[in-house]
């Protein structure tokens, strides 16, 4: 089965770009780290100016670089294997004050499947942590991904997300914008 990272598509110029104002505390690797949020309490939100784009696409930019979903993209989601637990979120036009419901998805599913020994990286030390990894292309172990068809990786590489050629068909049909894919090393 093919394999691709998920990033968020920078091509279209008028696509909001999201904000926050206030972070309530909450770290920025609050979502990246495969960990439940057990203290969600609904009131996070990103602001926008349509001034600097109005085209509201299913995965959301924004500044904290979470994976902030559409109604849409969310009940696709849903029928996903995978684990993500969802978080509303509101998104505010600045000016108008216009409010939409979206979701932070933060999956939950990590995989210990990364195949260094055909991904291109090199390796940094950091005292008190250990060797860290910066991947430039990635290659993962088929077997070890159990099917899943979105996830992240362990061992310190939980940013980046990974999705099946399942989902890829599935967002391709279902017209989901704002997302790109780059197909990874599968062995």
């Amino acid at each position: 089965m093919k394999y691709f990272k998920l990033n968020m598509d920078m091509n279209e110029s008028n696509n909001v770009v999201c904000h926050y104002e206030n972070d309530f505390g909450i770290p920025l690797d609050e979502f990246f780290v495969g960990r439940k949020n057990l203290n969600w309490d609904n009131c996070f939100y990103f602001f926008y100016d349509k001034n600097e784009g109005e085209i509201l696409t299913d995965y959301l930019v924004n500044d904290k670089g979470w994976f902030v979903v559409s109604r849409k993209f969310k009940h696709l989601l849903e029928i996903m294997n995978t684990e993500i637990q969802f978080l509303p979120v509101k998104i505010i036009e600045r000016k108008s004050g216009k409010e939409y419901t979206y979701y932070i998805a933060n999956i939950l599913r990590l995989v210990d499947a990364l195949c260094l020994d055909n991904s291109e990286y090199f390796e940094t030390e950091i005292l008190g942590i250990g060797i860290i990894y910066t991947i430039s292309k990635f290659a993962i172990y088929e077997k070890k991904v159990k099917n899943s068809d979105i996830f992240k990786l362990s061992n310190r590489q939980e940013i980046p997300i990974f999705v099946s050629e399942k989902f890829k068909k599935i967002i391709e049909k279902n017209r989901i914008t704002g997302v790109s894919l780059r197909e990874i090393v599968v062995v």
